[in-house]
Formats: C-alpha cells, sequence, structure tokens
C-alpha cells in the first residue's frame, strides 16, 4: 500500500505530516510502516536525525530497475534501505539537494513495485509541480493526502487544481485533505464544496509533537521527552501518543486510511496500472 502526502501549493508541513502518519501507523508483526522521502527538491529526515547517505532514496531507485522478484509475505523490502529515527520510525532518506533526488523520484514513479510490495508506504512528495517526477508516484498510490493552509488563497489554487486531482480519482487513487492551521475558519462542508474533496483529517498546532518527530530537545523538559522516548521504544502502543495532538491526528488518519485498503493484495494501487504497477497521469498544468 502506498499512501502518497504532498501539497499542490505553499508548504503547509508536509515532511512533518508524512513522518507523523508513519509513526503512528498501525503496525503489526507482518506490517512496519517506512516513510520514503520522495519529495523532488530534497529531503529533511537525514539531516533531523543525522543519519548516513546510505542507504536511501538513491539505492532504492537503483534497486526498482531490477525485475520484480517474488517477496515473501510478510517481508517489507523498504527496510533494507531504510534507517530507524530516534523517534522511532523508519525512513528511506534523501539528500538534501533537488539534483542529487530528481531522478531517483523519476525511477520509482516509472516503477514502484518496491513500495507496493511493502505493507505500508508513506511517501513525502513534497510539493508536486506540472510535469515533475513525483506525478508517477502519486498516480501509483493507493490514497494521496493533499495537505493545504486553512486560507483562501491557498483553497482556491487548491481547487483550481481539479483536473489533476479528477485524473487520480479516475485512476483509482483515493484523494482526501489534511488541512493545516487549526482555526476552524471554514467547515469540512465548505471546504469540500470549494475543492471537490473530502477532509479526513484537521492537522493541529503542536510545536512539541513535531520536535519530537525531528528528533530535537523537546522544550518541556526532560521527562517529556523522556515519555516520547519510551513511546517510540514501546512501537505502536497509541494509548501515550494522545498527549501529543499531533501524533493523535496522525493516528486517527492512518487508522483511517489502513481500514480502507484493498483487501486483496492485487488491487491495492489504482486501477488499470502499467507493467510495474505505475499509472501514468497525464502532464497536468
Amino acid at each position: 500500500m502506498i499512501v502518497s502526502v504532498c501539497s499542490l501549493s505553499g508548504a503547509p508541513g508536509v515532511t512533518t505530516l508524512a513522518a507523523a502518519l508513519t509513526a503512528a501507523w498501525p503496525s503489526t508483526p507482518l506490517t512496519v510502516p517506512v516513510m520514503v522521502e520522495a519529495d523532488a527538491s530534497g529531503g529533511d529526515v537525514k539531516t533531523w536525525h543525522r543519519l548516513s547517505a546510505e542507504p536511501g532514496l538513491a539505492s532504492l531507485a537503483a534497486a526498482s530497475r531490477r525485475p520484480n522478484p517474488d517477496v515473501a509475505d510478510g517481508v517489507n523490502p523498504l527496510l533494507e534501505y531504510a534507517n530507524e529515527t530516534a523517534s522511532g520510525f523508519y525512513a528511506v532518506t534523501a539528500e538534501a539537494a533537488a539534483h542529487h533526488c530528481e531522478g531517483a523520484v523519476w525511477q520509482l514513479g516509472q516503477r514502484p513495485w518496491l513500495l507496493k510490495k511493502a505493507g505500508a508506504a508513506v511517501a513525502d512528495l513534497g510539493r508536486i509541480t506540472p510535469r515533475g517526477p513525483g506525478l508517477g508516484l502519486l498516480g501509483a498510490s493507493t490514497a494521496a493526502v493533499i495537505a493545504v493552509e486553512e486560507a483562501p488563497a491557498q483553497l482556491a489554487r487548491l481547487a483550481a487544481c481539479t483536473v489533476l486531482t479528477t485524473a487520480l480519482e479516475e485512476a483509482g487513487v483515493r484523494v482526501g485533505l489534511a488541512v493545516a492551521g487549526g482555526g476552524d475558519r471554514f467547515s469540512d462542508a465548505e471546504i469540500c464544496a470549494q475543492t471537490g474533496l473530502p477532509v479526513w483529517a484537521r492537522i493541529p498546532r503542536d510545536a512539541l509533537g513535531a520536535a519530537f518527530l525531528r528528533g530535537e530537545e523537546l522544550p518541556a523538559g526532560r521527562t517529556v521527552w523522556a515519555r516520547a522516548r519510551s513511546w517510540a521504544r514501546e512501537r505502536r502502543d497509541v494509548g501515550p501518543v494522545d498527549w501529543m495532538p499531533l501524533l493523535r491526528c496522525a493516528r486517527d488518519l492512518a487508522e483511517r486510511l489502513d481500514a480502507a485498503r484493498p483487501r486483496n493484495p492485487r488491487a491495492d494501487g489504482p486501477g488499470q496500472p502499467g507493467e510495474d504497477g505505475a499509472v501514468k497521469l497525464e502532464a497536468v498544468a
């Protein structure tokens, strides 16, 4: 299952949301969620957590060029290219510079089979641009979470992108919104009426939760930091995240997406895939 997290305008915290979604995803012995930094403009997680450059996005893209071998049930092939962060989630990290990432993102969009073999792959696509390399992975996703600020200009730009969102839905990709801002300026029904997309989550302002996901020392002191570290070690004991609004919201969104996943593994992805399971989206402006 591939869940893509992206924006179509602005910078509403896509990477932080993708990290939160991965950290809070319902985990079982057969499903270890992995975040894939597939932002063509460059990644942040490697710097946040002071991780090594490899394995990472480049080696994952290189491996995707191989013929598709059978992967045993319960084996997540992404773990071979991922690092565990101090916040307790696994991530395939990208280099910080765009020129190191664009080709790898394009390659994964052409051959996304390794991500499709994962029980849960959360792809951070950053900001999607016309004819950008992230369109391939977006079209290969099971679901797309579009992050948007609760601001008239941001919502208007999203409403103007219906050619893309309609193409995704026609390809079998479920599309919904994660609305950031926390102002409740517009109701879910009003946002849906303007954009044509359902609101799946309201992302709260949570400096503590965001700092935890970035691996920072938490400003609330050693006790709170120890509590967060303990939750990361316990791996998916969802109760303790209730005191971090961002992770609580991400947990609810993850459970919603997981409950709606196709139960037939062969159907886990958009309709009418190509040879490698990718859907070709027409270039959108």
